[in-house]
């Protein structure tokens, strides 16, 4: 019995050397295939930890006590899965070095700088779900793209440059269960019939034609909008062919084409008088400043950092507002006459008088610039003679009411009364175009400050700042939309670019309420509420827009990043709504938070999910689903709450110091704390002229 057992000891040693053997060279192939993946790349800096160790003779990514390879995900000792999103990676993605990970499911290479064409993943014809979104890869997909590819899942190619027909050979992808092909290139007409599971599509903002299948009419219609000539279901007054809308629009001259000119230079020479011998400037927003293209619009006033032309500054900021002289209730009683009587339209009509009162002379013989163009017009900073300065922006598309709705509109959003609202100072009526003038406020935008220069002030936005600022953005809109409640869209124009900081950081909204009085066939996307998904779908705009719209800003607060919904050419930015609904169903949303807040407030992550978790409710594609704007704002000051609690007891443990530099601890002390006090409260910073609600 001795010598039988001895052999199958001996037997199974060398089983067991087989074994390891075979693991070695596994281990070998998968780290030598990283490796082989990584050359492939540009801009590989943020993969330094993909090196190959001698450490006890393992090199294997995946091996215990390993060091860590950034982004390798491994299951029972094998690589099944890479997440390398948003570590703005260029070059191609060796799709040879891939095939070797046999058990390769996942993969994303999502939010990165990769072009060219689309590499031949096909051949990858075990994997599950791959995410190549927000890339600027081109060219068209081969026909029997999806044919081997009966194990996918989830595909995500959407924000590319992608163009060319969708290949028929979708409906042979059997396991297909999501399919983004939005924000492409692509054209011709659907194939007919989609994958047997396919529960989500999107093919919108492409440049498809023809009717949609009825195999595709089970995804709703925002799924296929911003395709021009393609028809969800057919109508008369909707070209469906490309031809045929040529042809239409061939056959429509306006006569009204001179007029419309003449009256343009009119108004600009109107517009002109503001910076006659003065000299003018224009300070571009630079996209490299975020990494996209250009936006869809030269940056309005509230986007672009603004500069003085003079040494004086206005008398007060937003709280302290100057009491009008006697001779300033002279002129705003003589104004009132000659509107009463008509002649208001020759002048400025002043609907807030808490910078006193002034006229459109004073404004003519103001110091000017051309600050920029928003989505209504361009914008001016005139500083007056006395030393107040006012924003006066061109609206060329408030023709929709008549005279009498537009300023009796102008009166009561002049009278709107909130400590998160900036409302307009006056009007200057004209038929074909509006001038409105605003207070000035020199530290911009929430937009500039967030994607801009990243000065001072962008350090500053430190995580109970960005906490102030998303609780008065939601407490402003909550009030437009109690106020406001009769119109079809409350604010109708909620972004970045017009949420103003008021040098204590207190968010103050503008562009509110101005939807009813817009032109929208004459300016369809000028309101960024209707480029909400039900609105893309061809559905009216509604209060749930703006909803969406907050959910928006929220997410770009977290994560830092510029959001694709404000370009209007979709070229550039980010889709944060993809973006975070796709972390957030993959469980890896702590990913996302902007590295700028959680470096130093790592102990705010679970209250920073949270907050991520009302947004991407806001930002539901069913507009049904998402809460209405006074569930929206009640559950983010929830949030806020408990997230500046936490603030105050780290602070309160740590005795009132920090462990940062000490210059970064003053600040702590003396910036951050000031705002754990005060953001529950109602702002006071208004003094006698009390806007808060």
């Amino acid at each position: 019995m001795a010598q039988p057992l001895l052999l199958l000891l001996l037997a199974a040693a060398a089983a067991a050397a087989v074994a390891v053997v075979a693991v070695a060279q596994t281990n070998m192939a998968d780290a030598e295939a990283l490796m082989q993946l990584k050359k492939s790349f540009t801009n590989s800096s943020s993969l330094s930890s993909w090196l190959i160790t001698n450490t006890d003779g393992d090199k294997s990514p995946c091996a215990p006590g390993s060091h860590e390879w950034h982004g390798v995900v491994c299951s029972r000792g094998k690589v099944t899965g890479l997440r390398l999103n948003g570590l703005r990676l260029g070059g191609t993605v060796d799709v040879g070095a891939l095939v070797g990970f046999h058990n390769l499911r996942s993969m994303s290479f999502a939010g990165n700088n990769f072009s060219g064409p689309l590499p031949a993943v096909d051949r990858l014809t075990s994997i599950k779900s791959m995410f190549f979104s927000d890339n600027q890869f081109t060219g068209v997909l081969p026909d029997d793209f999806f044919s081997k590819l009966s194990h996918l899942k989830k595909l995500w190619l959407d924000h590319n440059e992608l163009s060319g027909a969708i290949p028929a050979s979708i409906a042979q992808a059997t396991s297909l269960l999501e399919l983004h092909l939005a924000h492409n290139a692509f054209s011709g007409e659907l194939p007919p019939l989609p994958p047997p599971a396919l529960k989500v599509f999107d093919i919108s903002w492409n440049d498809l034609e023809g009717v949609v299948p009825e195999a595709f009419r089970k995804f709703d219609a925002g799924r296929f909008g911003g395709n021009q000539y393609l028809c969800y279901v057919p109508t008369s007054d909707r070209p469906c062919k490309r031809v045929q809308a040529a042809a239409a629009s061939s056959s429509k001259r306006s006569p009204m084409a001179f007029v419309t000119l003449l009256v343009s230079v009119v108004v600009v020479a109107l517009v002109l008088c503001l910076c006659c011998n003065r000299s003018s400037r224009v300070h571009d927003f630079d996209p490299a400043h975020r990494g996209g293209d250009g936006l869809d619009e030269r940056p309005p006033v509230y986007m672009v950092k603004q500069f003085s032309t003079t040494g004086k500054r206005s008398a007060s900021w937003l709280g302290k507002r100057t009491g009008s002289s006697l001779r300033g209730h002279r002129r705003a009683a003589s104004a009132a006459k000659a509107d009463e009587l008509g002649g208001g339209a020759g002048d400025l009509v002043i609907v807030n008088n808490c910078k006193g009162v002034f006229g459109l002379t004073d404004l003519m013989k103001a110091a000017a610039e051309v600050i920029g163009s928003g989505g209504h017009g361009s914008a001016y900073k005139a500083v007056m003679a006395n030393g107040v300065a006012v924003v006066v922006k061109r609206a060329r598309d408030m023709n929709r009411a008549t005279k009498d709705a537009f300023e009796a509109e102008m009166k009561r959003l002049g009278a709107m009364s909130h400590a998160n609202l900036l409302p307009p100072l006056a009007y200057h009526y004209r038929r074909d175009e509006k001038l409105l003038v605003y207070e000035y406020i020199p530290k911009g935008s929430l937009l500039y400050v967030l994607h801009g220069d990243r000065g001072m002030d962008y350090a500053g936005l430190d995580w109970p700042t960005r906490l102030k600022v998303a609780v008065g953005v939601a407490r402003g809109t909550a009030f437009l939309h109690g106020e406001l409640a009769g119109h079809e869209v409350p604010h109708g124009n909620l972004k970045s670019a017009n949420i103003l900081l008021a040098p204590d950081f207190e968010p103050l909204l503008v562009d509110f309420g101005y939807s009813g009085l817009i032109n929208h066939m004459q300016s369809p996307n000028s309101m960024i509420a209707r480029r909400a998904p039900e609105c893309a779908a061809g559905h009216p705009v509604g209060a749930k827009a703006d909803v969406y719209c907050l959910g928006i800003v929220l997410l770009e607060l977290l994560t830092g990043k510029f959001p694709s919904l404000y370009l209007q050419n979709a070229k550039g930015g980010t889709d944060l709504v993809m973006w975070a609904t796709s972390a957030i169903a993959d469980g890896y949303e702590r990913d996302l938070f902007d590295k700028a807040i959680t470096s130093a407030w790592k102990f705010a992550l679970p209250d920073m999910a949270r907050l991520m978790r009302v947004a991407v409710d806001c930002v539901e594609t069913d507009a049904d689903k998402r809460p209405d704007m006074k569930v929206a704002a009640a559950r983010v000051e929830e949030v806020v709450a408990a997230a500046m609690a936490t603030v105050r007891e780290r602070h309160q443990a740590a005795g009132g110091e920090s462990s940062r530099s000490s210059s970064h601890a003053q600040y702590v002390r003396d910036g951050s704390m000031q705002r754990i006090t005060s953001v529950g409260e109602r702002s006071s910073r208004r003094g006698s002229n009390d806007y808060s609600s």
